[in-house]
């Protein structure tokens, strides 16, 4: 049912007048991590002004279905929604829309279908809880451990350590003896052998490799040598930890006794731009990211699922496949904080295939036993909704929609060379039995043979079907985000051959950044939105001259207008800056590594 909120009088530009906060986080969020997420809410807000109930929105790079969700919380709006609505004073009218998510990944397809079209949430849990009852007794062995009084509890995690040879006796070292203390915890940039007590970095020493039967492909194979080295328990809901034992490897080892379950991917990497020649050693094929362990629990689990009712099938596998290459993949990983006492246990780091020299293997059932209250609740939120929400696993350089038959178009394209998503989402679509096309992934890409040139012909063609398939009047809203001055060229370039035109500009607040925005060298704080139209709507150019010192005093001076500097700095100013050479048809902005350098020393300059 429609719901008007009558009391507001601003238009959709308010929406675009300064930066929307958008959080990365909820249970939308956590119900399942894949790269580049925008907050459901966030999007919503974009919905809710620009259409209104019972139109269609287009998302042609969906990615895990955010855009569906966010047309879903139109029809079911927050509290936080409605507060940022009436704040910025929007005229929204709440309500279901329908929706069209083209995404070429496999794996972003099937998250987006299970959020969007889920099943019953409570026919949901039952068959969760059943699922990981009914293979914990069969395997559930595997994770026993006795505490130091000899107790028998349970593996919450170990954490696992490379070996190296000491540059200057030869000797074997474990990275765990030779740079790892605890309580309190830390990992020391030098390793000291203590063999010898010479110090050297992990980088300047060889790595130990070894030969071990590989159950898969039913051959010895060369990997890095790894051992336990710390067990974390827990025995009658107490937690403990210990130095790993003999009997922790025989336990371990109790795994390779166990009948490989059928349902193990058995497929060969096609390495791409994420291959590291030193911690990827040895790792050929995808079962190579698991610990034995954890491989034969999971594929007991896909064995398992294909036992239970088809209709719920789906909705099983996004459990599993939740859990799967964030957390039960040797990806897993420990770090050291300031102040901690004990390490802190964390995930695979987006967007990367990153493994460090001390693995983390997870109780898998512990892990999947706390997500299903998540995506439970994930489930709860889309489910009863009356719109039409339809998912197309397929490219959207070709769309096959009718002309001028949608209302508005929300997406967030790839980021040029950001994110190879084939490469990245790899090891979960081997679980589902079909790997995304990489020849039709629209990214730069040296391992693919994708230049600039060939990421802005094929993104042409996407803007050039939004175009067809808008109505007039209809509105398209671009998260972009990039450094370099060619892919926003090509991006422009896009929208020109497309006959669509900036309209206006804004930046859109991840409250909290991106692991690929935090750690690259140069990356931009705050994405950058792009309000297009099919009507030509340029302004009278308002940057005042070309000359960079110039640029930047007058962007200053714009952003902080009320005298508040707080919050502003090279990076957030460069997003700023892109939006003003997008509005004003100014040439492709410069690299953001030469526009941090000029704005930081401008910065300085206002104190």
């Amino acid at each position: 049912m429609k719901q008007r909120e009558h009391a507001a009088t601003g238009n959709y530009l308010d929406l675009y007048k300064k930066p929307l906060p958008s959080s990365r986080g909820g249970t939308l969020y956590r119900a399942f991590s894949y790269p580049t997420k925008i907050s459901a809410e966030a999007i919503a807000l974009f919905i809710a002004i620009h259409t209104k109930p019972g139109d269609t929105v287009l998302d042609t790079f969906a990615g895990s279905g955010t855009t569906g969700l966010a047309a879903i919380l139109c029809a079911k709006p927050t509290q936080e929604m409605k507060r940022l609505a009436a704040a910025r004073d929007l005229s929204v009218s709440w309500g279901a829309r329908n929706v069209v998510l083209y995404e070429l990944s496999v794996l972003g397809a099937f998250v987006s279908e299970n959020l969007c079209n889920p099943p019953d949430p409570d026919r949901f849990v039952e068959y969760a809880n059943k699922l990981i009852s009914e293979v914990e007794q069969e395997c559930g062995f595997l994770y026993d451990a006795d505490d130091d009084s000899g107790k028998t509890g349970k593996i919450r995690y170990s954490i696992w350590t490379d070996f190296y040879l000491c540059p200057n006796c030869g000797k074997e070292v474990s990275f765990w003896e030779s740079a790892v203390t605890v309580k309190p915890a830390n990992i020391a940039n030098v390793c000291c052998c203590p063999k010898c007590k010479h110090e050297f970095k992990k980088e300047d020493a060889k790595f130990v490799t070894e030969k071990v039967y590989d159950p898969i492909l039913g051959k010895r194979v060369n990997q890095r040598k790894r051992r336990i080295a710390m067990i974390f328990g827990q025995t009658d809901g107490v937690h403990w930890s210990r130095r790993a034992t003999p009997s922790d490897e025989s336990q371990y080892k109790m795994a390779g006794e166990i009948d490989v379950p059928s349902s193990i991917p058995n497929v060969e990497i096609e390495w791409g731009d994420l291959l590291r020649s030193g911690y990827h050693f040895g790792i050929s094929h995808v079962h190579h990211f698991y610990s034995l362990r954890n491989l034969i629990v999971t594929g007991m689990i896909f064995d398992k699922i294909k036992t239970y009712p088809i209709e719920i099938q789906s909705a099983l596998k996004f459990l599993a496949l939740s859990y799967n290459a964030s957390h039960s993949t040797i990806m897993t990983r420990v770090v050291v904080k300031n102040g901690q006492e004990d390490f802190v246990l964390t995930g695979a780091q987006t967007g990367v295939l990153y493994v460090s020299s001390l693995p983390v293997e997870k109780n898998i059932f512990e892990g999947l036993k706390r997500k299903i209250k998540t995506i439970s609740e994930a489930f709860h939120i889309a489910n009863g909704f009356e719109g039409n929400i339809d998912v197309i696993n397929a490219s959207s350089t070709a769309l096959k929609l009718d002309d001028k038959s949608i209302d508005y178009v929300f997406t967030d394209p790839p980021f040029g060379d950001f994110i190879p998503y084939a490469e990245i989402n790899l090891i979960n679509e081997s679980w589902l039995g079909k790997l995304t096309e990489s020849e039709q992934e629209i990214i730069v890409s040296q391992a693919q043979g994708k230049t600039v040139n060939t990421y802005g012909e094929l993104m042409a063609k996407v803007f050039q079907e939004i175009a067809r398939v808008s109505k007039p009047s209809a509105k398209a809203t671009v998260i972009f985000h990039s450094a370099k001055s060619a892919v926003w060229q090509a991006l422009i370039n896009a929208f020109r051959q497309a006959s669509l035109f900036v309209e206006t500009s804004s930046v859109l607040d991840k409250l909290q950044a991106s692991f690929k925005q935090t750690n690259s060298l140069i990356s931009v704080q705050g994405d950058p939105v792009i309000l297009l139209s099919k009507e030509n709507r340029a302004k009278e150019k308002s940057l005042p001259s070309r000359d960079m010192q110039a640029t930047l005093d007058h962007l200053i001076k714009e952003a902080t207008a009320d005298g508040n500097l707080a919050g502003l700095n090279e990076r957030r100013l460069y997003s700023i800056y892109v939006g003003y050479c997008l509005e004003n048809n100014v040439p492709a902005p410069v690299d953001a590594r030469i526009f941090y350098s000029a704005a930081r020393l401008q910065l300085q300059a206002y104190g």
